[in-house]
């Protein structure tokens, strides 16, 4: 089959009207538990037009971090670059695809762009169909609307941040290994650490002193996340209230926080100043860091792919 053969028919298998819907339904959960069952939620209604639209804009800022820009995307990343061979190979239909005119590289390639493509529109959608549905519960007017759709950019740049890493890596592992479940399980154990399992680990190793010594903040790759987010945030203009800030320090250990938290005087509308940024690594080395490994990890692929009998 040629490139846009492979392309088109891959295009097609992931415009599924269903698995669309579901998935938005999925990502949206998160949200309406909070907005019916949080005491933050129920705080909002106190504040001015203008402090409201600061903290909805940032408590979504960390549902994007944890959920919609990070486990939720990773998974369906993951979950749909590791069958791109696992799937030939268990349909029998492997060498009829990178059979002759098309070259096994560009195979792979096809697979990834229209998978990239698809990924692209439905995490854009999500953005939109989140925020409207976040703005909609605590009766935002149009304008406030449009001041939090200013997130979107900044978040679709991180958004194809994390598709780039976590689909070269699973594209990678299926060439490898020609399985999904082999395929998925150590990229769905890094995503597991990197979001949830090393945040109460992070704390603790700074407290205690051995978050450096013991090369800990090497292995944080949540850590390095969670810079390339702020990062992105911040040079696109959208600088969180000290209280989110510490929030998103908290799942990140990118802000310092102070002894006791941050404290908000909800009543008196009282704004603290900025939260230093805790400068373990660099931008440059959060991007090196998570852009080389898997680049190399996917060349080696190709090259074991390239050699590989088919039959």
């Amino acid at each position: 089959m040629s490139f846009s053969a492979v392309f088109r028919r891959e295009l097609e298998n992931h415009l599924n009207l269903k698995v669309l819907l579901i998935y938005v339904l999925i990502l949206l959960i998160p949200l309406i538990l909070f907005s019916n069952l949080s005491e933050e939620a129920q705080m909002f209604s106190n504040l001015t037009l203008d402090l409201k639209v600061e903290y909805l804009t940032g408590f979504f800022l960390i549902f994007a971090f944890v959920w919609i820009c990070g486990f939720a995307l990773s998974v369906i990343t993951i979950y749909k670059c590791s069958g791109f061979i696992a799937e030939e190979v268990s349909s029998r239909t492997l060498l009829l695809m990178v059979s002759k005119p098309i070259k096994r590289h560009n195979f792979i390639l096809a697979k990834f762009l229209a998978f990239f493509i698809f990924i692209l529109l439905l995490q854009l959608l999500s953005l939109f169909v989140t925020l409207y549905f976040w703005a909609s519960f605590f009766k935002l007017d149009v304008f406030s609307l449009a001041k939090v759709l200013r997130i979107v950019p900044p978040l679709m740049v991180y958004s194809t941040f994390i598709i780039l890493v976590f689909g070269t890596l699973s594209t990678a592992f299926s060439s490898i290994f020609s399985s999904r479940t082999k395929a998925i399980l150590p990229l769905i154990a890094i995503v597991i650490i990197a979001f949830i399992i090393f945040v109460p680990v992070r704390g603790a190793a700074r407290s205690s002193g051995i978050y450096e010594s013991y090369f800990l903040d090497t292995l944080d790759i949540g850590y390095d996340f969670g810079n390339i987010y702020v990062s992105i945030l911040e040079n696109s203009g959208v600088k969180p209230v000290p209280f989110i800030q510490g929030a998103i320090g908290s799942f990140t250990g990118t802000y310092i926080i102070p002894e006791g938290g941050v404290k908000v005087d909800y009543d008196h509308s009282v704004i603290l100043e900025s939260l230093d940024r805790a400068g373990y690594h660099s931008l440059e080395h959060s991007l090196l860091k998570l852009t080389l490994a898997p680049m190399l990890i996917l060349i080696l692929s190709v090259l074991i792919f390239q050699r590989r009998d088919v039959h």
